[in-house]
This record gives structure tokens, sequence and C-alpha cells, in this order.
């Protein structure tokens, strides 16, 4: 091995050593959900902006926001100063967005296309359910539609 290429491997094996970490286990200590960052803590040191999303330009895809005082794995983003969170261990809410689709999960799932919500779709089938009046035969059971609406906002928000 020649001089240049020890010397390019020392610097390697010296940048390995005191360069910053790749991936870091940190604790949450804020979450900003219009930014689309939070603040994370590990020992003494903060890191502030770290990015919930790879690119913050506008597009969502798929996002999860971590709990404050939760543990979460960040990683350094290429040769930037940025990190991201890539796993969390305890999620507050995770949106996904496909073009005007939206999935919220979070005390409660939300289902929605633009300004139409399953909630509001199921709702109102098991409301309309319990207004028909059979002449002839059976009623619809009134019970079961009252526990099916209560049902609905259990799981839907």
């Amino acid at each position: 091995m020649d001089k240049p290429e020890q010397i390019r491997q020392g610097l390697r094996k010296l940048a390995a050593e005191v360069g910053p970490l790749n991936t870091i286990l940190v604790q949450v200590v804020s979450v900003d959900e219009d930014a689309k960052t939070c603040v994370v803590i590990d020992d003494d040191i903060k890191y502030y902006d770290v990015r919930l999303r790879p690119v913050l330009n506008g597009n969502e895809c798929i996002t999860i926001y971590p709990k404050v005082d939760t543990w979460v794995l960040i990683i350094k983003i290429e040769d930037d100063a940025a990190y991201q969170v890539i796993s969390v261990d305890e999620a507050d809410k995770i949106t996904m967005v496909v073009d005007d689709m939206e999935v919220e999960l979070s005390e409660g799932i939300s289902i929605k296309r633009g300004a139409d919500t399953l909630k509001q779709i199921l709702t109102l089938i098991v409301q309309a359910t319990q207004d028909i009046m059979v002449l002839y035969g059976n009623n619809p059971d009134y019970v079961k539609l009252t526990q099916a609406l209560t049902k609905i906002n259990n799981v839907f928000k």
C-alpha cells in the first residue's frame, strides 16, 4: 500500500472514531406537528429541529409523531447536519396521505377524502336505518343500531 492510500485510510479511521455517530438513541423533549420536527436529548446534548420525515417539502405521505418523554432512534441525513427520526418507542399519532386521501391513527382512526369522513358515512347509514318503519315484517333492531353508533364513535374520531 502506497503512502497516499495509507493516509486516506488513516483519515477514514480517525473520522469514524471522532466524527458524529450515524445513529443515536435519544429521548423526545417536544414535538412540533406543524413543522414536522421534534427536539430530542442525548445525555446533556439537545438536538433541535430533528425531522420526522426525510424531506420537509410539504408532501406528507407517512409521518410518525413520537410521544414526548419516549425513546427514538435518529439518523444523520447524508452529509447534512440534520437528523431524522427513523424509529419510535411509542407513537402519539401516525398520519398517511395519498393524493386527497388521509388516514390518521391517534386516539381513534380518521379516514377521509376531502371533507368526507368514513365516520360520517357510517353514522349516516346507521341513522338512516334507524328511521326505517316496516309495515309487514320486522323493524330494524334499534338496540343493535344504537350499539353500532356507540362503537363507531369509539373507533373513529
